[in-house]
């Protein structure tokens, strides 16, 4: 196993350490807000050093591009539902909020399965919408970590900028298809 799967793997573990912190968390108990954000940076930093040992070292996998991602969303998507569930942070993260992030990305998952089942091989290219998307999710479980009063405001802002991207998505995921179809 590459050092950069061990990174990734890493990653994972350390999903249900967050997880565990934010369900945890009192008011009583900041420190376990203050936890997560660490183990949450601490994230943040092994996903930017196996992307950077990956291609340093040409150590893609196939395992990789299938692990890096999923650690991502995991971490995420998991740190929305439990904050979701925890009426002990200054700014709540509505229930629906979880539901309707889980339900772009599991379309987009979806949907790329049957591109890729009935079309042929499926054609990934990273969507600056895609990248924007990870960029307000990741800054919004910030600003509720930090309990930062903008949070509200980013929140609304991450589920329009997901919006766009599912669309952007769907887009790309048309064209490949109606490109097949003609060939």
């Amino acid at each position: 196993m590459t050092l950069a799967n061990r990174i990734t793997l890493f990653r994972l573990f350390l999903v249900p350490v967050f997880a565990g912190l934010i369900i945890s968390y009192t008011r009583e108990q900041p420190w376990l807000r203050h936890g997560a954000l660490i183990v949450y940076f601490l994230a943040a930093i092994s996903d930017a050093l196996d992307g950077f040992v990956a291609r340093a070292y040409n150590q893609k996998t196939k395992l990789g591009t299938i692990l890096d991602p999923m650690a991502d969303k995991l971490m995420i998507n998991i740190g929305f539902v439990v904050m979701a569930v925890n009426p002990n942070f200054a700014y709540r993260i509505p229930f629906w909020f979880p539901v309707v992030i889980l339900l772009r990305d599991s379309m987009i998952v979806v949907g790329a399965y049957l591109i890729n089942e009935f079309y042929g091989p499926l054609r990934v290219r990273p969507r600056i919408t895609g990248k924007l998307t990870t960029l307000f999710q990741m800054s919004l479980v910030i600003a509720v970590l930090l309990e930062l009063p903008i949070a509200r405001h980013l929140m609304w802002a991450t589920l329009i900028i997901s919006a766009i991207s599912y669309i952007d998505y769907m887009r790309d995921g048309i064209k490949q298809i109606g490109n097949e179809d003609e060939a």
